[in-house]
């Protein structure tokens, strides 16, 4: 009876803890497939509206166009979920959580690694591993 709560416990635990150590990628790709230019593309912590909790923004990013963002040597770790916030060309900002376990279970940490932030039509955003991005 008690191995089931310490289990839930422990993952309870590890709720703040970095999700994959090293192996993430370093360079980060915001790929606009949204259909109209946008101005601005902000990675931060979901949750906190605080500049200090970004990992990264990138601007402009025109339709059809993929911008890449190296993040600097040892990054502070993603969190488990991250939103990105982009301001379209009209000046209206749009915002999505994603969880990024999934995405990141097949880093290794590769320099041909890219994390791609897709921005769809419908403000639909896809999260995945790219490799051999260059």
């Amino acid at each position: 009876m008690a191995a089931p709560l310490l289990a839930f416990l422990l993952l309870s635990s590890c709720a703040s803890l970095p999700l994959v150590g090293g192996k993430e990628p370093r360079t980060i790709v915001i790929r606009n497939r949204s259909g109209s230019d946008i101005d601005t593309v902000t990675l931060r912590e979901a949750g906190s509206g605080s500049p200090a909790a970004r990992y990264g923004s990138i601007s402009p990013v025109p339709k059809g166009v993929s911008q890449e963002y190296v993040r600097p040597t040892n990054p502070p770790s993603f969190p488990r979920t991250i939103t990105i916030e982009w301001v379209d060309n009209e000046g209206k900002t749009h915002a999505r959580d994603l969880a990024l376990s999934k995405a990141l279970r097949s880093a290794t940490g590769s320099r041909e690694e890219a994390l791609v932030f897709e921005i769809g039509p419908f403000e639909d955003v896809l999260v995945f591993i790219e490799n051999n991005h260059h």
